[in-house]
């Protein structure tokens, strides 16, 4: 009976040293944008400008008001940051992520989902750039839409980097 509870006590010991060599179970770390957005306090004006901005080129085309979002609120403040950060404006994320990543980080559905981002000195010069002809123009003015967030925030440069989501959520 001794030898028995010896070599179970030799294999818990045996165990306990290999632990060290399995990787360890911890808990999911938010995006980087996520953990961005809790060091940068963001330009909450400028946010409100973009989503004024993209109201009222709507308006002015016919198209449907969208309804602000939370989430999306949140997607685009984070991604505003995180490009403040890196001093570029750029749809992909410091650690490689897209929208659709974003959105899936915070439960947003992802059917439809787009983001438009930009920087300058002002909301509505980043909106009337969009509004130029082409792909940017398209997304703002698309009827498959129906809910908008916005985020912007100043870089160390003095820089204001803006972001825009639009999303449909189809869930």
């Amino acid at each position: 009976m001794v030898k028995v509870s010896l070599i179970a006590a030799s294999a818990v010991v045996a165990l306990a040293g290999c632990q060290s060599g399995f990787p360890r179970l911890t808990q999911p770390q938010p995006p980087a944008e996520e953990a961005l957005a809790l060091q940068c306090n963001g330009d909450t004006l400028a946010a409100q400008q973009l989503r004024e901005g993209i109201a009222a080129a709507r308006s002015i085309e016919g198209k449907s008001e969208l309804a602000e979002s939370d989430l999306l609120n949140r997607i685009a403040a984070s991604h505003a940051c995180d490009m403040a950060r890196m001093g570029r404006a750029d749809v992909a994320g410091s650690n490689g992520s897209n929208v659709v990543d974003r959105a899936r980080a915070v439960g947003y559905p992802t059917c439809g989902v787009v983001q438009l981002v930009g920087s300058g000195s002002s909301a509505p010069a980043t909106v009337a750039g969009w509004m130029v002809p082409g792909a940017n123009r398209e997304q703002v003015l698309g009827q498959l839409s129906y809910e908008v967030g916005s985020g912007a925030a100043r870089g160390s440069d003095g820089r204001i980097w803006h972001s825009v989501v639009l999303g449909n959520d189809c869930s």
